[in-house]
């Protein structure tokens, strides 16, 4: 395998890139609005664009994407979009695989992600390496000696339905209380709206129905009491969700993404410093954003086509155990 063609799709963009298994980007990266309802059609376009732009053609497909993945059927399940919209159910690997007869390896973003850190970040000499993505959702993946910790459907990793409030009327999923409801780029905004029409004096002007996270988080450092309101909550729920996932999985090594927290890395950073050891049991581990910017989705499609080829060519005869005399 030299060239793979890899695809980080979120819930608002979709970019792409071909790439070497080493992690050596061998085009320019390109970004395109994610078309959630055409996602298929979408990456087999975009592969054909890929092939033609490389000597020698491709050998593999990885994807990353937003939603619940089924790895071997080749699917995504509710795929959420800016808007709060959630698509059932999209194809990728089946057309891409008919289009181009080429493997296809699909891993959830969040969890591809933990994989990039591991491979090609800086895991800093740790065995159990968390990454968590907190951006239009939350969630994350947990990596420990290189390996996925993938669960027992595929989709281990979803800490933004940790319930960091469970006496809150707000939900995500069904979960009451859940972390990405108040501390997601959809959570920080719709709350802050919330508090601004609950708010009684001045402050929150900023909280019409077009109000985004970066509006919240602007306003704030403005001095705005609503915002600074709503995000010394979040500060606190994002301390509550942080030692919850420690507390389980006692990581040496925690890097954040998504655009939440790279647009906002010292108060969210900060914020999470201040209240951690309120919630913590197990020893405090090194909590940073991550090395690989807005690109640790390409990373992580490319660690898992390369995870992926591995387990074909030890599952392929040539690479088993012979059982003759």
């Amino acid at each position: 395998m030299d060239r793979v063609a890899a695809f980080g799709i979120g819930s608002t963009n979709f970019r792409s890139v071909v790439a070497t298994p080493d992690g050596e980007f061998l085009t320019d990266v390109s970004v395109e609005p994610t078309r959630h309802r055409e996602l298929g059609d979408q990456v087999v376009a975009a592969v054909g664009r890929l092939a033609e732009a490389v000597d020698g053609g491709l050998d593999a497909v990885g994807v990353s994407c937003t939603g619940l993945v089924d790895p071997a059927a080749g699917t995504v399940h509710e795929v959420d979009t800016p808007a709060g919209d959630v698509v059932p159910t999209v194809e990728i690997g089946p057309p891409v695989a008919a289009a181009h007869d080429l493997p296809v390896a699909l891993a959830n973003d969040c969890n591809a992600a933990a994989l990039a850190e591991w491979q090609f970040g800086d895991p800093g000499g740790h065995d159990t390496v968390v990454h968590l993505t907190m951006g239009t959702g939350i969630g994350g993946g947990v990596v420990e000696d290189g390996r996925l910790l993938r669960g027992e459907s595929s989709r281990a990793g979803e800490f933004g339905l940790v319930p960091v409030a469970p006496d809150s009327d707000r939900e995500s999923t069904g979960v009451a209380g859940a972390w990405e409801a108040f501390c997601s780029g959809r959570g920080v905004a719709e709350f802050a709206r919330d508090l601004a029409r609950d708010h009684e004096g001045p402050g929150g002007g900023f909280a019409d129905d077009g109000c985004t996270a970066q509006d919240v988080f602007a306003a704030a450092a403005a001095g705005d009491p609503v915002a600074e309101e709503c995000l010394d909550r979040v500060d606190r729920y994002n301390a509550v969700g942080v030692a919850a996932v420690c507390n389980v999985v006692n990581p040496g090594l925690i890097t954040l993404g998504g655009g939440v927290a790279l647009n906002n890395a010292d108060r969210i950073l900060a914020g999470i410093d201040r209240s951690l050891d309120d919630y913590l049991f197990v020893d405090r581990p090194e909590i940073r954003s991550t090395t690989l910017g807005d690109d640790v989705g390409l990373y992580g499609a490319v660690a898992t086509a390369v995870a992926d080829g591995a387990d074909r060519d030890a599952a392929s005869p040539s690479g088993r155990e012979s059982t003759t005399d």
